[in-house]
């Protein structure tokens, strides 16, 4: 592959810094993912990886295919990368933000009836999110990811999520790639 060397303000290369992937993204990584978001709001081909033009099925986040056997590849939540996202870290990362924008749970569950309660449960599948003081119970993909995409809709916060359906019978699309993505105000 061609390099070409390129001078850009010391500004904007700290814009880029605030999107990188600590050990892993180098500025030319950085600018694909951007690129590739600008192509998906365009409408373009999503590229599975900054390289190649293989496409990806888009979702429709008003019209969710069944999630069952699928494997989240990677994620943003309002522009940050989550490590190693799976549904229900997705999930419990949008109840963060939720709880921070509408205050408390009470509200958070009159906007968006999910299982959350306050304080500490750790039994019947819930986890504690002692940040929050919080407690959210887990979820199998599909109700985890209606949970992700409605708090996401309803509070304007980006999001965007890569998966791949595992190459099972049973799965709506085996082996195939997919990109759920909402702009929502956080995507600058």
């Amino acid at each position: 592959m061609d390099q070409l060397s390129i001078t850009i303000d010391q500004a904007t290369f700290e814009r880029l810094e605030k999107y990188a992937k600590a050990f892993v993204d180098t500025p030319d990584t950085v600018i694909n993912r951007a690129l590739d978001a600008l192509d998906r709001l365009a409408g373009a081909l999503v590229p599975t990886n900054g390289y190649s033009a293989v496409s990806e099925r888009r979702i429709n986040p008003w019209q969710l295919p069944d999630l069952t056997h699928a494997k989240v590849l990677d994620a943003t939540v309002a522009g940050t990368a989550i490590a190693r996202p799976n549904w229900n870290l997705l999930m419990k990362e949008m109840v963060r933000l939720a709880i921070k924008r509408v205050g408390t749970v009470h509200e958070l569950l009159r906007l968006y009836p999910i299982n959350v309660v306050g304080g500490r449960k750790q039994d019947e599948g819930y986890s504690y999110l002692p940040d929050i003081n919080v407690s959210v119970q887990g979820q199998a993909s599909n109700t985890a990811c209606r949970a992700v995409v409605t708090i996401a809709q309803g509070l304007d916060i980006a999001l965007d999520i890569s998966l791949m359906w595992r190459p099972k019978e049973s799965a709506a699309h085996p082996g195939e790639r997919a990109r759920l993505w909402i702009p929502g105000a956080d995507f600058a």
